[in-house]
């Protein structure tokens, strides 16, 4: 597998917004995440655009992005996640959020309203 380099890009990550991408060493892009402080409720960060390349799913790319989301905000925050339609995407929040240690996780449904998921 080639190196994979997961980076802050654009401005500096503040408490309230911030963006990574996941690059091969040529320098191609093969995943992206943003947070944002949610406007419904700012006392959660929505975590989104979250994308991995497919040819690089199975490498823990997006487990990766995740951590480094959390290991710049803190664990002891709650987080909002969209409403996920597919059952792979459930299977991998539903692993974060029963990880040791994992931050609150929340699910945003349609009409801006969260269930927890942990």
């Amino acid at each position: 597998m080639e190196n994979i380099t997961i980076r802050w890009v654009g401005e500096t990550p503040t408490d309230s917004w911030g963006q990574l991408a996941a690059f091969t060493d040529d320098g191609a892009v093969i995943g992206e995440a943003t947070y944002k402080r949610w406007e419904h409720a700012p006392e959660l960060t929505y975590l989104s655009g979250f994308y991995v390349d497919a040819a690089y799913r199975k490498h823990g790319i997006a487990s990766d992005m995740m951590h480094k989301v959390f290991d710049q905000l803190g664990r002891d925050r709650p987080y909002l996640v969209k409403k996920m339609t597919g059952n792979l995407d459930r299977l991998f929040m539903e692993s974060i959020a029963g990880e040791e240690n994992a931050p609150k996780l929340f699910e945003l449904q349609g009409d801006h309203s969260y269930q927890p998921m942990n």
